[in-house]
């Protein structure tokens, strides 16, 4: 029984990274054989006589894009098509959606995200990580992935196809919004994301719960990546390197405002949570 209610995790990871993983080596494979120069990057790469992989000065950054809005796409289709986990005409249904209570809920996320921000905002992300993000947030392909396809898809993947299905299956709450914020963690596959995603996922998945779909957190992860885009457009680097503390003026300034965001957010969703009757 535990199994039953946990395999909607376990397989949509599954899927996921296999999209991931073997659509990369598909693609990337047709790309070696547009441009020989990748080939010969990647083969100096994998035998060690290369310190970097400059992918982004082989492959221009919209079809970089392209093959990530792509595999995402591929992914949320997997699932739907094979596993039968995600369910577009209920998740996608705003009119379900009570926007005033709703509100409460919005701002809650948000000021989470801010108190989150603060708290993992010394970690450092991996360099490639941050060229590629730069890039992206530079290019229209790059950012219709990071500020739209990326965010929806994640939605559908982590909250509909995990979460949902495993509480279609008689799961707890605190279960089915656990294990999807801890997927969404794990997928994004270094340590300063994924400590960033799994509070702001049980944030969304407590949202998804009491509204009884995707369409009110697609939006808060769109405003969440679309502000992550903007600093990166007008800062650079800076947007990433600057830490809580630069931020704010003081260590001790970020952590009464980190404690403060932390606390409003709790106390708007814990409002949220009682004003807003099950869709489900």
């Amino acid at each position: 029984m535990t199994f039953h209610r946990l395999s909607p995790a376990i397989l949509t990871l599954l899927v996921f990274l296999l999209a991931q993983g073997l659509g990369s080596l598909l693609l990337f494979g047709i790309w070696i054989l547009v441009s020989p120069e990748f080939g010969e990057a990647i083969r100096a790469y994998l035998s060690g006589e290369a310190e970097g992989l400059p992918l982004l000065e082989l492959m221009p950054i919209s079809v970089f894009s392209l093959i990530l809005m792509s595999l995402d796409i591929i992914a949320v289709l997997g699932c739907h098509l094979c596993l039968h986990n995600i369910r577009f005409a209920t998740t996608l249904d705003a009119t379900t959606v009570r926007w005033r209570p709703a509100l409460l809920a919005a701002a809650a996320a948000i000021l989470g995200a801010m108190s989150i921000s603060i708290l993992t905002g010394g970690m450092e992300l991996p360099e490639a990580m941050v060229q590629i993000s730069l890039a992206m947030s530079h290019n229209f392909w790059g950012l219709i992935t990071i500020v739209l396809v990326g965010p929806i898809s994640e939605e559908l993947l982590f909250r509909e196809a995990i979460a949902g299905e495993m509480l279609r299956r008689g799961a707890a709450p605190w279960l089915a919004i656990g294990v999807s914020a801890l997927a969404f963690s794990a997928a994004h596959l270094n340590l300063a994301q994924g400590c960033y995603a799994f509070p702001l996922g049980i944030l969304l998945g407590i949202i998804y719960y009491k509204t009884g779909g995707i369409v009110l957190t697609s939006l808060l992860h769109i405003l969440n990546n679309g502000i992550v885009a903007v600093q990166l457009y007008a800062d650079g680097t800076e947007a990433i390197e600057t830490s809580p503390a630069e931020w704010f003026g003081s260590a001790t300034l970020a952590q009464t405002f980190m404690v403060l965001f932390g606390a409003l957010s709790i106390a708007l969703m814990t409002l949220f949570w009682n004003r807003y009757n099950l869709c489900k």
